[in-house]
């Protein structure tokens, strides 16, 4: 589990590195390789990921190694001509032991000895006896010499990377001028989550499996537009939360309150979504202390203030005597009124944010919908 999440985490590491200098390549993940990019529909690399709790050396006849070149040797037979520039990469955990082909077939350390790679590997797969690796050596030394050549020019071996843990890290690094430096930790929580639900959505469904490297740059854009600190970030989570299909069990205040003013049962199902969907965002920023000052408690008093003008306007004029379906009445216009009224909380706007604050107030009773809420309630409550 943990390698097939490491290969997915990873892969957002390589696609921001390569979004950098080629933004029009694509990436997929168990379409031709564990990760690999694309120009045009062509591979242009493939790359197997290998992840290891434990530390230790890695040979020239690990299985790793060997179930790796033959992935490799099939795809070069499969089509020699296209596979003429693709690279191949064994990105490991492991560190590549010394004096091996491995560790000559580094991209850039100086040490690179293609020639030398190939004969250590032929060795290898000529003397060795592992059964788990069999018919990769078999097909190793089935290839002729160029074809031999020609497989190890394209390996590249990027060993000693880091484990699944500690590519957060990489990954905070890619994204360190993309937001303020208090702020990249929560860049990358939303960017990893909507990472997670594009890769669901690339192993399941074959006309979205290549992810533009150009869509996670604009996510980015669009999530450091979010983290600004003028702005406040909207949860996509919270934002799509299910709808309430069931009225909860046990009593709540708000409930009762629209329960008094005879609110039908598909609205108040549809008033609980906003008020949970509010709840949880205003918590979350509360949380990561987003919120400026006494900003909550402003966003509160306000909303009361335009509650109890609207509450005037549709009750102020009934008597004491007035007769219950007309309280009623006029208590639904006002609750309908809450439901409509929209006043954004800094830059967001969305209609449950003030739909489901106003419940909030009304399940502490500081507003209401019945003319006569409060001694209502307090009846209410007495009997609970």
């Amino acid at each position: 589990m943990t390698g097939y999440l490491y290969q997915a985490r990873y892969a957002l590491v390589l696609g921001l590195r390569e979004g950098k200098r080629n933004l029009g390549h694509g990436l997929s993940i168990e379409k031709l390789d564990d990760v690999a990019f694309e120009e045009n529909g062509r591979p242009i690399e493939l790359i197997q990921t290998k992840h290891h709790v434990r530390k230790g050396d890695l040979s020239d006849s690990s299985v790793d190694l060997w179930k790796t070149m033959r992935i490799w040797i099939e795809r070069m037979l499969e089509d020699p001509i296209a596979s003429t520039n693709i690279r191949f990469v064994l990105l490991t955990t492991q560190t590549a032991a010394g004096n091996t082909a491995l560790s000559m077939l580094r991209p850039s350390d100086g040490s690179r000895n293609e020639p030398e790679a190939a004969r250590l590997l032929f060795k290898v797969a000529h003397t060795s006896k592992q059964r788990a690796t069999k018919a990769a050596r078999n097909a190793f030394l089935n290839l002729t010499d160029a074809e031999r050549a020609s497989l190890i020019a394209k390996i590249r071996v990027f060993d000693n990377a880091p484990k699944i843990i500690n590519v957060r890290e990489e990954i905070e690094a890619e994204l360190r001028y993309s937001a303020p430096s208090d702020r990249i930790s929560d860049l990358t929580d939303s960017l990893e989550g909507w990472w997670f639900k594009r890769i669901i959505i690339a192993l399941n469904d074959h006309h979205f499996s290549v992810i533009p490297l150009s869509h996670i740059q604009t996510k980015i854009a669009e999530l450091r537009d979010d983290l600004r600190v003028e702005n406040l970030p909207l949860d996509e989570d919270i934002n799509a939360m299910p709808a309430v299909r069931q009225l909860p069990a046990g009593n709540r205040v708000f409930i009762q309150q629209m329960n008094l003013v005879g609110v039908s049962r598909n609205e108040v199902l549809a008033t609980i979504h906003d008020y949970h969907r509010a709840y949880a965002q205003r918590s979350q920023w509360a949380r990561k202390s987003l919120l400026l000052d006494d900003e909550s408690e402003r966003y509160d008093r306000n909303l009361c203030d335009a509650w109890s003008r609207s509450f005037l306007q549709h009750t102020g004029y009934l008597r004491e005597d007035s007769d219950d379906r007309t309280m009623e009445n006029q208590g639904r216009r006002v609750f309908h009124w809450a439901r409509r009224y929209q006043l954004p909380l800094r830059n967001r706007q969305e209609m449950w944010l003030s739909s489901g604050s106003f419940q909030m107030l009304a399940d502490g009773v500081r507003i209401g919908w019945h003319p006569n809420y409060e001694s209502l309630i307090a009846a209410w409550k007495g009997n609970t």
